[in-house]
């Protein structure tokens, strides 16, 4: 067994630059998914911070969990405490234009140099880890672990983390939280978590520790009812979204207290009850000091790629990364209520694992054009197979073997004024917001 050692204080070592640390990161996508505890858990007692992820020296953790929303929840969690004057730390995955937005401080992220400086002693014991029986760790349990190490480093009060896949299996569940949130359940990543919403929920609840408080968004009774059941064996009280958590024109209440109304900045309705939950989450971990000041924590969160609306050759982008059914249902409402006259032109590429037909039947009839690209990364969905799966709810489509080529096509074959879609993919948001943001 290793001597631990703390990651913010571990020997002196050749520190990478941080295009050589992302790149080695990132050399470690070859190690897939690893869904397990067992070397997570040996990797924080290696990094010395087994005592900094939930314990009472450490900083507190608000834990979310849902097959969508949760990066939003998390965002709303974070600004919500930033402006209780708490130093807050956070964790999104994935991340859309910049790998540092992965991990953050009080709404901003972490610096380049931490962020090479924390990865090279992490790889190193990475390194330490892969000669033992349990293996060298992948690029998301190294992420995670650069969380944990930034927060101790730093002393935060606060942490909203987000789930990477599932829950109880996820690398982030070794944490104690304060509280635990499941934003909703819906059928995604079906191969790996079950294929019915119960199956699914039993994975998410895995979030859920003994007597820490859960909220609930709006799920489907099934998966609502198994959820439940875990959390009453485990003494774990819920709160549910149109129950003991009310939404309304009046503002929000939760069993703590009433809120007046809020105004996110992320549009959509799906926001409000997702600050909703974010809200109640806080109020369940008794985080909130100053109650007036949570509209503006409310208001002052943001996050890359959902509905971000970019102008670009007279053009306006709306980059949304839905790539499940309800996702998609989430974003052709709030096209609607942003009062955008439908069809309109989408650029949209698919990662492997993810299936087509069903995301884009929730579409159908919303697109008027589809430019459907590969994408840079190594899941990346041929768009032929795109266009075949799901043919005859892409009107008109082309084929791009790159986003950049996908995005000259539809700027040569729209006018200026038009209203361009890009979604499908976190990673298609990504390719198209860099090149237009440039």
């Amino acid at each position: 067994m290793s001597r631990p050692c703390d990651a913010s204080k571990s020997p002196d070592l050749s520190t990478l630059s941080f295009d050589d640390a992302v790149a080695k990161l990132g050399s470690l996508r070859t190690r897939g998914w690893r869904l397990g505890l067992d070397r997570m858990q040996e990797f924080v007692r290696l990094a010395g911070l087994q005592h900094k992820i939930g314990e009472a020296n450490g900083p507190q953790f608000i834990h979310v969990a849902g097959t969508n929303g949760k990066g939003s929840t998390t965002a709303f969690i974070q600004s919500i405490l930033v402006e209780q004057g708490h130093s807050t730390g956070a964790m999104f995955s994935p991340y859309v234009y910049d790998v540092c937005e992965r991990v953050q401080i009080d709404r901003e992220l972490i610096a380049r140099d931490d962020f090479a400086r924390l990865a090279t002693r992490l790889l190193e014991m990475g390194r330490q880890l892969e000669a033992t029986d349990l293996g060298g760790p992948t690029e998301f349990e190294i992420k995670t672990m650069l969380g944990f190490a930034h927060w101790a480093e730093l002393g935060v009060d606060w942490v909203g983390i987000e789930v990477g896949l599932g829950g109880r299996l996820d690398a982030t569940n070794v944490v104690t939280p304060r509280t635990s949130v499941i934003v909703n359940i819906s059928l995604d990543h079906t191969e790996i978590l079950g294929e019915t919403v119960e199956e699914i929920a039993v994975e998410k609840a895995g979030i859920i520790k003994p007597g820490i408080p859960v909220i609930l968004g709006n799920m489907p009774e099934p998966a609502r009812d198994a959820i439940c059941k875990i959390a009453d064996a485990r003494s774990a009280k819920t709160w549910s979204l149109g129950k003991e958590i009310i939404l309304d024109e009046s503002g929000i209440a939760t069993p703590i207290r009433r809120h007046p109304p809020i105004h996110p900045r992320l549009r959509g309705s799906i926001q409000l009850q997702n600050a909703a939950l974010a809200i109640a989450a806080c109020d369940a971990a008794g985080a909130i000091d100053d109650p007036s000041r949570v509209a503006d924590g409310v208001r002052k969160a943001w996050l890359p790629g959902r509905f971000e609306q970019v102008e670009y050759g007279g053009r306006r982008f709306i980059l949304d990364g839905a790539h499940n059914p309800d996702a998609a249902k989430a974003l052709l409402q709030t096209l609607k209520e942003e009062s955008i006259e439908l069809p309109v032109p989408f650029i949209t590429g698919r990662v492997d694992g993810h299936d087509c037909r069903s995301f884009y039947e929730v579409l159908q009839g919303s697109i008027s054009s589809a430019f459907v690209a590969r994408l840079e990364f190594h899941r990346s969905k041929d768009p032929r197979s795109i266009i075949q799966e799901a043919r005859e709810f892409l009107p008109t489509s082309s084929t791009h073997e790159s986003v950049a080529s996908a995005l000259e096509s539809c700027l040569g074959a729209t006018h200026p004024g038009t209203t361009i879609v890009v979604t499908g993919s976190m990673f298609v948001v990504g390719e198209i917001g860099k090149l237009i943001r440039r």
